[in-house]
């Protein structure tokens, strides 16, 4: 149908078959037509629109389902809800049985034996009452240990000892003297022998022997000693001495 005929139909309804010469009539009309006409276009998109959008989702489900294998889960029904298994109550515990106290029986012929009588017949009861009259000895008294001492040097480097004492902390030169010739007479080739002799020949300085001091300080300015001890500070005491001769 065209729009002029729809038109004239609904004139001729609004007329009552009669024909209506009215122009601002007609064009309302017309304008109703219309409206009607872009409402209906307007809902065949929207239907169109729907239809498309679930038609995409459609073949996007299905593309995803047989891309991972999930078709089967996606067209199988949903597993029934089971309850889960309840134990059942555990049963009450027994009520424990009254304690039922065995009577023992009494033999009336039997004589029960008497306090007094026990106390009489047993003797320990008299030891017990008794006191000792011996007095009580004393705890033994424990001796403290003896304090450990160190073991004593030997005899040699106690006479090393004792002259090196004498030579640096003492005021005596002659007792020093007489400490170093112990010492070398009781170990001439000693570890500390060489040593001994030079301090032997400095306290021969201090007592004013200059000649047996300059003799025996000659090995050393010589180098004679093992690895040239004081051989240098030697040289210089037996130049000095020499003065003195």
């Amino acid at each position: 149908m065209r729009l002029d005929d729809l038109v004239a139909a609904i004139r001729a309804d609004d007329g009552a078959g009669e024909a209506v010469a009215d122009p601002g009539l007609a064009a309302e009309t017309r304008l109703r037509v219309m409206r009607s006409l872009e409402t209906r276009a307007r809902g065949r998109h929207q239907l169109v629109g729907v239809v498309t959008t679930l038609a995409i989702l459609f073949a996007g489900t299905v593309s995803w389902a047989l891309a991972t294998g999930q078709v089967a889960t996606l067209w199988s029904p949903a597993p029934p809800r089971v309850a889960p298994d309840v134990a059942p109550p555990a049963p009450p515990p027994p009520s424990p049985l009254p304690h039922r106290r065995h009577a023992t029986a009494v033999d009336p012929t039997r004589e029960v034996p008497r306090a007094a009588d026990k106390a009489v017949e047993d003797p320990a009861l008299d030891l017990a009452s008794s006191t000792d009259p011996r007095p009580a000895l004393p705890p033994e008294a424990v001796a403290p240990p003896a304090p450990v001492r160190p073991p004593a040097p030997p005899p040699v480097e106690a006479l090393y000892r004792r002259a090196h004492e004498l030579h640096f902390h003492g005021g005596d030169p002659a007792a020093a003297l007489a400490a170093w010739d112990r010492y070398l007479a009781a170990e001439p080739d000693g570890r500390f022998a060489v040593e001994a002799r030079y301090n032997r020949a400095l306290v021969l300085v201090r007592l004013g022997r200059h000649a047996e001091a300059r003799a025996a300080l000659l090995p050393f300015a010589r180098g004679e000693v093992v690895d040239g001890y004081r051989q240098t500070e030697a040289e210089q005491l037996v130049e000095r001495l020499a003065h003195y001769e």
